[in-house]
């Protein structure tokens, strides 16, 4: 019916049809959600969360309600939350998660005075031997969107070269780590942007770009860096939007 009405008046359809371009800019963009986004648990969102309550619990034994110390012992409880979260994505990577529980028992096992720093390095030891000989032994399992990034460093590093014609964006996230990731091989079509939503704490992310890229940065910085050293050659057709935090951290795109 309204389609009916606008076909009657001019104005009206100009309206209604910029006001569809506009929309479909901004969800593209990363601007604007689209109206089927599945809000889901992400290790992201738990981590936040986390540290919300951490803050939270330091705000209220500064005024006496609350004993912090106390409450403070039990902080591998996120790592542990974070890793069961990462564990029920969509595309889990098990041995990932499984690190992320692990270190939060450990953690917690030795804060409460149940194991010691040595029995934490033989635990270490025990995972990471047991997590080599699994993938030796295991088939070579193929990612489900090779297109999309889905990275989460916590106290380690790694270099990801993305090759793909057809990049889509993804995730990357660091925590007392660091991330390099290689787009510089990459392409994308020219009428889709990628979005790149990013998380520093205590940690870096470096992203390359190809020089025909025009890179937006939507990031904020807290105590550390956001920054986007790409230049684009003139007319790039391609877009990548950088989003995210960094808390005593850094961010930067480079080419």
């Amino acid at each position: 019916m309204d389609s009916e009405q606008d076909q009657g008046d001019p104005d009206k359809a100009y309206a209604r049809s910029l006001k569809d371009r506009i929309v479909r800019d901004a969800q593209a963009a990363g601007w604007a959600e689209p109206p089927d986004r599945d809000h889901r648990v992400t290790p992201r969102l738990v981590f936040g969360l986390g540290i919300m309550l951490v803050g939270l619990v330091l705000a209220l034994d500064s005024l006496g309600f609350v004993e912090g110390a106390a409450l403070l012992r039990f902080w591998p409880l996120v790592l542990i939350a974070v890793g069961i979260a990462k564990g029920l994505s969509p595309a889990p990577q098990r041995a990932g998660a499984l690190l992320w529980i692990v270190a939060g028992i450990a953690f917690q096992l030795v804060i409460l005075g149940r194991m010691s720093f040595v029995g934490l390095w033989a635990g270490l030891l025990f995972f990471v031997g047991a997590r080599i000989a699994w993938k030796a032994l295991r088939p070579m399992a193929l990612p489900k969107d090779p297109a999309a990034l889905d990275l989460l460093q916590f106290m380690g590093g790694t270099k990801t070269v993305v090759t793909t014609q057809d990049f889509k964006g993804g995730q990357a996230m660091a925590v007392m780590g660091g991330c390099e990731i290689d787009l510089r091989h990459a392409s994308m079509p020219e009428a889709r942007p990628a979005v790149l939503d990013t998380f520093a704490f205590w940690g870096g992310i470096e992203v390359r770009v190809p020089d025909d890229w025009e890179v937006v940065s939507q990031g904020n910085a807290v105590l550390g860096g956001f920054v986007n050293n790409a230049r684009s050659a003139p007319g790039a057709k391609r877009r990548l939007v950088v989003t995210g935090l960094a808390i005593m951290g850094g961010v930067e795109v480079k080419n």
